[in-house]
């Protein structure tokens, strides 16, 4: 890795620790982010690391991105071949790419951000939420529930391709959560901000500290409104980060979701166990039992 390459990431991970240390944005391990350094290469986060450990020797790879958006032109079907692929693009770093390096490369900005926010997923784990947020939103890109990795890199792909589009990017995930795109990490971060503290205020949504929703209600362990929630259904390790951050966030947006009288929104049973099975989920949740 060049010297100059290390200087260019400064500010990459500093947004990166910044995002990944609230935990009404980010949760456990969840979340990634993405700097395109030069035509080529790219330094995104790594699977199973925490955006707010991510620093100048750990946590994140830098990959071909090139090859990455070329790759998504004729993905193969398995999820098992596409990830094996994916790792193949890794020049530099630690372990593999985030299994969602796929959008981060496929985004035609600089920098991308992605995260679980909780006051935005009220809304997003709601079957009223999709309405609404194309009205509070109109330049911004829904996208519907989806398994991550392959299959989200795909839809938005897709959305891309049927709009040029100069602006900053704002996609909304359903049962998932927030990307953001520019070329202005600022910008970018800001936007992540805004759009979270507006859904907040104009819901008059309670403010979510995890340690207050840890009574977890009994359909979260049926039932699941995001990826992550998945991951540590089976774990039940009640003092493990995954499990604790992830399992509140869960309550805490089912808990208003209730509150507003709003209709949740959960996972299929067949998504469920489709998620369950990915090869790179079993990665990352072998990394949260070292």
């Amino acid at each position: 890795m060049r010297k100059r390459k290390l200087t260019d990431l400064s500010e990459f991970i500093k947004i990166s620790q910044k995002l990944g240390s609230d935990i009404a944005f980010v949760q456990a391990g969840g979340g990634n982010t993405s700097q395109k350094i030069d035509s080529e290469i790219m330094a995104v986060k790594s699977s199973g690391s925490f955006l707010r450990d991510i620093a100048i020797d750990k946590g994140y790879c830098l990959v071909n991105f090139k090859k990455i958006k070329q790759f998504h032109n004729d993905p193969p079907k398995e999820e098992s071949k596409y990830t094996k692929k994916m790792s193949s693009f890794v020049i530099k770093g630690d372990g593999r790419p985030s299994m969602e390096a796929g959008f981060h490369a496929i985004i035609p900005k600089k920098y991308v951000l992605h995260s679980h926010p909780v006051y935005l997923n009220v809304l997003l784990c709601s079957e009223q939420g999709h309405k609404a947020l194309v009205n509070l939103y109109p330049k911004s890109i829904f996208i519907k529930t989806v398994a991550p990795g392959k299959d989200l890199s795909i839809e938005i792909l897709s959305a891309i391709n049927k709009e040029f589009y100069d602006g900053d990017y704002v996609f909304f995930l359903q049962n998932h959560g927030l990307i953001t795109a520019s070329d202005d990490i600022n910008a970018c971060y800001s936007l992540h901000l805004e759009i979270s503290n507006s859904i907040k205020a104009e819901h008059e949504l309670d403010t979510f500290n995890y340690k207050d929703f840890q009574d977890i209600n009994p359909t979260l362990f049926k039932n699941n409104l995001f990826p992550d929630q998945i991951i540590f259904s089976k774990q039940r390790d009640t003092k493990s980060p995954g499990y604790t951050e992830n399992f509140s966030a869960a309550n805490y947006i089912l808990n208003q979701i209730n509150a507003l009288q709003l209709t949740p929104l959960f996972l299929s049973d067949d998504l469920t166990n489709s998620i369950a099975s990915m090869d790179a989920e079993k990665y990352r949740f072998k990394l949260y039992q070292k």
